[in-house]
This record gives structure tokens, C-alpha cells and sequence, in this order.
């Protein structure tokens, strides 16, 4: 029989150190940013549409997305220009 296709893939990684693991084991909650990766969207983009600062945020989206400016520095950019309050999250999701 034929190894599963991800056996290869995880029999190739090293395994992390110590420091790692013993962050792993004593989390709370962990954050994965999956958008535009494992999902088709930016999350903060939508969020940019749905308050009606889609196209001003979405310039700096693809200067983060392209290595023009940090990611940092495009998320808080991003994030000024829409100023979310928690009604709006609530209402959009």
C-alpha cells in the first residue's frame, strides 16, 4: 500500500524544541491567520466592504500583500480607517 501523501511531508519536519512544545501545552487560545491562504478572503477586507471602506482598505491590503509596507503597519493602517466598534463585528457576523 501507498504511505499517505502527508507522511512524507510530516516524516520531513523536525520536531520543535522544548521551548515550543511547553508554549503549545500551556495556551489558551491560539490564532492562525488563514485569510487569502486557507480561505479565499481577507477578513478585513470584508469587514472594510461591509462598513463602506472597502476600496481605501483594500489598497493597503495589497501593499502588505505585495512587501511594500509590514503587515503590522498595514493591519493597524487598515484597522484606522474602518474603526470597528464591537457593534459593528457583532452585526457583520
Amino acid at each position: 500500500t501507498k504511505p499517505a501523501r502527508n507522511a512524507s511531508v510530516l516524516g520531513s519536519m523536525s520536531r520543535p524544541g522544548g521551548e515550543v512544545l511547553d508554549t503549545w501545552r500551556n495556551v489558551d487560545v491560539v490564532c492562525f491567520d488563514v485569510d487569502s491562504t486557507v480561505c479565499p478572503n481577507e477578513g478585513v477586507d470584508e469587514l472594510a466592504k461591509f462598513l463602506g471602506k472597502g476600496d481605501e482598505v483594500a489598497k493597503l491590503t495589497a501593499s502588505a500583500m505585495s512587501g511594500s509596507i509590514p503587515f503590522e503597519d498595514a493591519l493597524a493602517g487598515r484597522l484606522d480607517i474602518i474603526k470597528p466598534s464591537l457593534g459593528d463585528l457583532e452585526t457583520f457576523l
